[in-house]
């Protein structure tokens, strides 16, 4: 009797929901997203005692939002159903552009609001709307500090009693020294705020001269932060500057190196905001030569670049290209300096200083051609160089060693800081890679010699391409042939 046997039954890939960091990112970004399109249609202003809500949809600001909102969203549900890191980059940009225009948008309501609520005729009073729309954008912003999506947990470190995101484990060489060299510069940053005179009126003044020739959507929240300031310029001093020295120390130990990271990237595009006005890029005075666009901007773009877990395994790859920007690291450097030869050439010659129209012209031209050379392998090294030359030059000449002699600066200005991204950028020959497996270095075993020795004993081997079975027969060759028939007489 025979009997015809069924076919097998086809296994049907089913996906799986997205767990871990992947499914919160996502789902925080499209409840953000979800928020601020609430926001924007609850009432942005009531008027007669609530009698006559105004919604905010009612009005182009309004709408702008809510579109925004659709964006932030949509990113969250292709970061649930694809992953990858531009639908993050995508919801946690959109969601600090939306943060800044709905902060903006509440000072100017408040203000309104404080000028009409004497009057008998028009008593007006700020609706729900706006606090929501912030409320959603900061969520959206706050997805970009997640930890990576392939981790599933917050672990703890076994070595450290911190937990394991805060650490950076994995980074050496060049990506570790730009961390060290970022730390180091902050503690500068630190020192400087300490100064005698940041304790007196004068440093909210400073602040209040970057809303100068700004247009309203600047200006107004860099006069009020120096307005806020100005009330009690000791404490927000101190607390300025303390926070700048957490962060440098954050950057110098391992424990904390990832969390101080996440941390500069926060604090820097504050300051680029509410203390440096953009860097003064919207103003028709701001100069390369004199520090813009702004060292702030360029502290977060390090930050960026130095973050951990990068991998620069083939020659002729960069700390930039491991670093969460990817591919567009390349578009970043673009950005930077054809933008800076964009403000050379548009600024007036009397804010610089080098008068003459041909040194203009020169900086110019040697922006631009730094700003393309990334973009062509074999001008790679030669514009980087060239970069680092000119960043010397910006230092020296146009910035004054950025005046941290004069008591008065903040921070060593943009030169620096050019050096240190170029650093970036410089793509590693063979010598200059990690040689060591990437499991070793997560294994921390160069943290432990006795370990790291025990380690690459059977490193020459694996490095050599043997497999299982080459070192199965290396092992037979050095016993006695009986042995060996033995063995597979036993099998």
């Amino acid at each position: 009797m025979t009997t015809r046997s069924q076919p097998a039954a086809r296994a049907v890939a089913v996906p799986s929901w997205p767990r871990g960091w992947r499914a919160a990112a996502g789902l925080t970004a499209v409840a953000a997203g979800a928020l601020i399109i609430t926001g924007a249609l609850l009432p942005w202003v009531e008027a007669f005692a609530g009698l006559l809500p105004i919604s905010g949809i009612r009005g182009g600001n309004g709408r702008e939002l809510a579109a925004a909102g659709a964006v932030i969203a949509a990113a969250g549900i292709w970061q649930l159903a694809r992953g990858g890191q531009a639908a993050r980059w995508l919801a946690g940009l959109a969601g600090f552009a939306a943060a800044g225009f709905a902060g903006y948008l509440l000072i100017q309501l408040v203000r309104t609001v404080r000028d009409l609520g004497g009057d008998s005729m028009v008593i007006a009073r700020p609706g729900p709307g706006l606090p929501v729309v912030l409320a959603g954008s900061v969520a959206a912003f706050a997805t970009l500090l997640f930890p990576p999506s392939a981790q599933a947990t917050l672990r703890r470190d076994p070595g450290t009693r911190v937990f394991s995101w805060t650490a950076d484990r994995e980074s050496v060489g060049l990506r570790r020294a730009l961390q060290i060299a970022l730390g180091a510069v902050w503690l500068l940053d630190a020192a400087l705020q300490y100064q005698p005179y940041m304790f007196t009126r004068g440093f909210p003044d400073m602040l209040a001269m970057a809303a100068a020739g700004q247009p309203g959507i600047v200006a107004g929240p860099v006069t009020l932060a120096a307005q806020a300031v100005s009330a009690n310029p000791a404490a927000w001093n101190a607390a300025f500057a303390t926070i700048q020295l957490a962060l440098a120390v954050g950057l110098l130990f391992r424990a904390t190196a990832r969390a101080a990271l996440a941390g500069v990237v926060v604090w820097a595009v504050s300051v680029w905001w509410l203390g440096e006005g953009l860097g003064g890029v919207f103003t028709t005075a701001a100069s390369p030569l004199t520090g813009a666009p702004g060292a702030a901007v360029l502290y977060a773009l390090l930050a960026v670049l130095a973050w951990p877990g990068g991998r620069e395994e083939r020659p002729g790859r960069s700390v930039a290209d491991g670093s969460p920007l990817g591919r567009y690291a390349k578009l970043a450097w673009l950005l930077l300096w054809g933008g800076m030869a964009w403000l050379m050439a548009t600024s007036p010659a009397q804010t610089a200083p080098f008068t003459a129209g041909a040194a203009v012209v020169a900086f110019t031209v040697v922006f631009a051609a730094v700003a393309a050379g990334v973009l062509i392998p074999g001008l790679t090294r030669p514009a980087l160089a060239v970069a680092a030359v000119a960043a010397v030059v910006i230092w020296v000449t146009g910035e004054q060693f950025g005046a941290i002699f004069t008591g008065q600066a903040t921070d060593p200005n943009t030169g620096p800081l050019l050096i240190l991204i170029a650093a970036a950028f410089w793509p590693l020959r063979g010598h200059d890679r990690l040689r060591e497996p990437a499991a070793l270095v997560r294994g921390k075993v160069l943290d432990f010699p006795e370990r790291a020795r025990a380690s690459t004993r059977t490193f020459p081997a694996a490095l050599a391409g043997a497999g299982q079975a080459d070192l199965a027969r290396r092992g037979q060759a050095g016993k006695p042939p009986g042995h060996a028939v033995a063995s597979r007489s036993a099998r």
